[in-house]
């Protein structure tokens, strides 16, 4: 008999020993997190909601491991790790590896605003004929582009100009018209016609991602710099005394048709409503 309650007794101390050390060290219960999305850059402050939390429980996002700031019975209190955008596990785990079986989702959001990376041309780039370009007017240049750091879902580029400082004649201004493409992360700004020589153009550009993360407006100048002047104009296919006259390397001003018209006054074969291509005109400097 007395063998018999030596060894119950042995056994009820078995029984409570290893259910005071379950009391001591459970596991956890996880009911919730909140809140349960922020930004990507991480550094937000989140609650763990549950029961038998005990000092010491490691939090992972991601698997990254994160330190509570905070332990309590029911609550646990951290600060957010940087992470990718979409959806995390959060998952709790008391010391000597008692995971919770519930497992948490946590939502990184995209926060973080396109940059520019590369605008071409470039800010103060300068076109010169001897390299850039051959006839004034039919430059050959036309496109603007701008890359960003991350995929962009809209792109603006505007464009404007006015005379290079450098120019026969000054105070030109206008608006570049154009079409704009985005695809992926660049913006393209295709003008309507070739930009003319003899301008400074001034170009404004901004993007937006998929969240809706504006980037900041990012403002360049450019130009194309003035050709060499002409003395002599030999007409083209489509050509007018005003769009001679017009020609950045003439007289870069439309109402000078006139004066190409009398200098040329002796040539009886010039039409002066529709000069014949391959006539030589004169062009007088003298004002």
């Amino acid at each position: 008999m007395l063998k018999r309650h030596s060894v119950f007794t042995a056994a009820l101390a078995v029984f409570t020993a290893a259910a005071l050390l379950s009391g001591c060290n459970p596991t956890p219960e996880v009911t919730g997190i909140s809140p349960a999305s922020g930004p990507e850059k991480g550094g937000q402050t989140v609650t763990i909601s549950g029961e038998k939390f005990k000092e010491g429980l490691t939090v992972t996002f991601g698997g990254k491991n994160v330190t509570p700031t905070s332990v309590t019975k029911t609550a646990v209190t951290l600060t957010t790790p940087a992470g990718n955008v979409g959806d995390v596990k959060v998952e709790v785990t008391n010391p000597k590896e008692k995971k919770a079986e519930n497992i948490l989702t946590y939502t990184y959001k995209d926060t973080t605003a396109p940059t520019l990376t590369t605008l071409t041309p470039a800010d103060g780039h300068a076109y010169a004929q001897e390299t850039d370009y051959e006839d004034a007017i039919k430059t050959g240049i036309r496109q603007i582009s701008a890359v960003f750091s991350e995929p962009i879902s809209t792109g603006s580029v505007s464009v404007t100009f006015e005379s290079h400082e450098n120019a026969i004649m000054s105070g030109h201004t206008g608006t570049v018209e154009g079409e704009t493409v985005v695809q992926g992360s660049e913006v393209t700004f295709t003008a309507a016609g070739d930009l003319l020589s003899s301008r400074k153009y001034m170009v404004s550009v901004k993007a937006a991602d998929a969240a809706g993360n504006e980037s900041a407006e990012t403002s360049a100048t450019f130009a194309i710099e003035p050709p060499k002047r002409v003395h002599r104009y030999v007409v083209q296919e489509g050509d007018t005394l005003q769009s001679i006259a017009a020609r950045p390397d003439t007289y870069d001003d439309i109402e000078q048709w006139k004066k190409i018209a009398i200098v040329n006054a002796d040539y009886h074969e010039l039409n002066v409503q529709k000069p014949q291509p391959g006539l030589q005109l004169y062009l007088h400097w003298n004002e």
